[in-house]
């Protein structure tokens, strides 16, 4: 990045006011290749692990939603988001759904996370779907608070390509270990 700052003083008893000017360079867009163990470079156009994934993501904030779901994407992911608790359970439901994974924000309004995860818990038997929490806390106990409602993992924002691909595949590795 490059930029500017100009401090303009004022002698007529005004404010002094600041101006920051900052120019930034567009690069391409940067493709990255997940790759799993075992893969040669001829399979570089995603990770097969999450291509076709089943994700139901859960966000009330709409830049946040549009963002993940645009990098849940570009992963393979086949992504259904809504836009609150009540929302995911509805979608989930009882019979269940074909949802693999439920990204998850904690901090919503009306019915956060921790409730949301605890109840798709109670009432869905065995591990599935995976659920992953979606937050900004830097909270020291958050991964213990997490567990304890049966969330299998933490992406922290602001998400990342690399981040939510790395998390996605760490709990569908634990997944497959378990079953």
């Amino acid at each position: 990045m490059q930029g500017n700052i100009w401090l303009v003083p004022c002698a007529h008893g005004y404010p002094q006011s600041m101006t920051l000017l900052l120019r930034f360079q567009l690069r391409p867009s940067i493709t990255i290749a997940i790759s799993e163990p075992g893969e040669g470079s001829e399979r570089s156009d995603s990770n097969s692990m999450l291509r076709s994934l089943q994700v139901l993501l859960v966000d009330n904030d709409d830049v946040n939603r549009a963002v993940t779901q645009k990098l849940l994407q570009k992963l393979g992911c086949v992504v259904t988001p809504v836009t609150s608790g009540f929302e995911c359970l509805t979608v989930i439901g009882p019979a269940g759904s074909s949802i693999q994974v439920i990204l998850l924000d904690l901090h919503m309004p009306d019915l956060d996370g921790f409730e949301v995860a605890t109840r798709i818990r109670k009432f869905r038997s065995g591990n599935r779907p995976m659920i992953v929490a979606l937050t900004a806390s830097a909270e020291e106990d958050l991964w213990d608070r997490c567990m304890q409602v049966g969330i299998n993992g933490v992406i922290r924002k602001p998400v990342l390509l690399q981040g939510i691909a790395s998390e996605l595949r760490r709990i569908l590795m634990q997944g497959n270990n378990v079953l």
